[in-house]
């Protein structure tokens, strides 16, 4: 291999997973400082983005996360997901939260509020700093946050987007506040806010072109919702976002990404789903039916599904179906097959991400047990930050049984529950 030209050996590692190049870095001292290179993982990320490989799933069951790879779910044998107890936030008293993922890195919360990004294959971290709410007064409200996570291809930077929701407990008014974390900065700012009320239906943005998305409602206590707000994470902007038409509006809407591409899902209940995807980011006549699963058909009765990714080859799509079981769906033939499955009793939670390098510049390993003291010190400043406690040790989230804004399909979704 010594004797190889650089440019030939490059292209021969940039083929490989992670958990090898990481074994490759002990080769010599020019193999680590190739793959440590950003050009190199640049490459390597690039490439496998582009040949959808390096790629697995994250599972979230109650306060465990697992992992499953996804080559794995093309076979025919039984697969087993793998429980994760090496994260950066792992403890037995908090759950932990997945908000999304991009490049590799996977932005994490618990209970406590703790914000880490974290890169599984190479196990690095970096804890983000804590972040005031700038409102006076706040015992007086309930709060809901949720988050963001993309790269901002302007100014070359990861960012985080945090939106709290403060809806007063005696009044019933409401507010928000809009704040963004920059990688590079390593420090949070205000940003501009959506100019109407942000009843968020998702908890975490979903990531296309760019820009992260929400589903919302245009009035505060209304179900079905109506918009789709996408903030631009180089403009630092919200913007609504155009939809398809439809033939029939009444259904529950959902957003993913697919293929990198913007995927909407109307979900008409007890009826059938029907899943668009933009194919070129902003056109509105990009909007593109990709599938129409009618009921009960070739799946049975179902509540949902959700699009995950396509397989390596691109002729099909594995579903979720009811956060209990995963499905590949063949495009030109409209067939299931069904991936058969250990070990998993229901998931409220599938996070897809792939493979890489990517660094986190300044990261440190976080310990759970001794930030625990400090975290609780920074959230329990109030009574009503107490009742939050109440509910984080009992694991009952008081407040989501009776707001009714975080119920997906009229509760016959399992909800994200807001308050972190």
């Amino acid at each position: 291999m010594s004797q190889l030209p650089e440019e030939v050996l490059t292209d021969i590692l940039s083929r490989l997973p992670v958990t090898t190049l990481l074994q490759f870095r002990c080769v010599s001292v020019s193999w680590r400082d190739l793959i440590d290179s950003s050009d190199f993982f640049h490459l390597h990320l690039h490439r496998s983005i582009e040949t959808r490989t390096n790629r697995s799933l994250i599972l979230r069951q109650d306060n465990r996360l697992s992992s499953l790879e996804f080559d794995s779910l093309y076979g025919s044998a039984v697969i087993d997901a793998v429980q994760i107890t090496h994260h950066p936030l792992w403890c037995q008293d908090y759950g932990t939260h997945v908000w999304g993922s991009c490049d590799g890195l996977l932005c994490m919360s618990n209970t406590l509020d703790t914000l880490v990004l974290w890169n599984p294959s190479t196990r690095r971290s970096r804890r983000l700093p804590y972040a005031s709410i700038e409102f006076q007064n706040l015992s007086r409200y309930y709060e809901s946050r949720v988050y963001g996570f993309g790269y901002d291809r302007v100014s070359r930077d990861y960012k985080v987007v945090r939106i709290v929701v403060l809806k007063g407990i005696d009044d019933g008014c409401f507010d928000f506040e809009v704040k963004v974390y920059s990688v590079r900065s390593n420090s949070w700012h205000r940003a501009k806010k959506f100019p109407r009320y942000p009843n968020l239906q998702r908890a975490g943005g979903v990531l296309a072109g760019g820009v992260l998305h929400w589903v919302v409602t245009t009035e505060p206590e209304a179900f079905n919702p109506g918009l789709i707000i996408g903030f631009d994470l180089g403009r630092e902007e919200f913007k609504l976002v155009p939809q398809p038409v439809y033939s029939d509006g009444n259904f529950f809407m959902d957003l993913q990404s697919l293929g990198g591409c913007l995927s909407l899902i109307c979900n008409y209940y007890l009826d059938r789903v029907d899943i668009w995807v933009m194919k070129e980011y902003g056109v509105n006549e990009s909007w593109s039916k990709l599938i129409s699963i009618v009921q009960p058909g070739v799946i049975g009765p179902f509540q949902y599904v959700m699009p995950i990714a396509y397989s390596q080859s691109g002729e099909e799509i594995l579903l979720e179906q009811d956060t209990r079981r995963f499905l590949w769906y063949n495009l030109e033939r409209e067939a299931i097959k069904n991936v058969r499955m250990r070990s998993l009793r229901g998931f409220s939670q599938v996070e897809m991400w792939v493979g890489s390098l990517v660094p986190l510049t300044d990261g440190s390993e976080i310990d759970p047990k001794k930030q625990q003291e400090q975290e609780e010190k920074n959230i329990l400043g109030s009574p009503v930050d107490q009742g939050r406690e109440m509910e984080y040790r009992s694991g009952v989230n008081i407040r989501a049984l009776t707001d009714p804004w975080i119920f997906r399909l009229m509760g016959f979704h399992i909800p994200f529950m807001l308050y972190p």
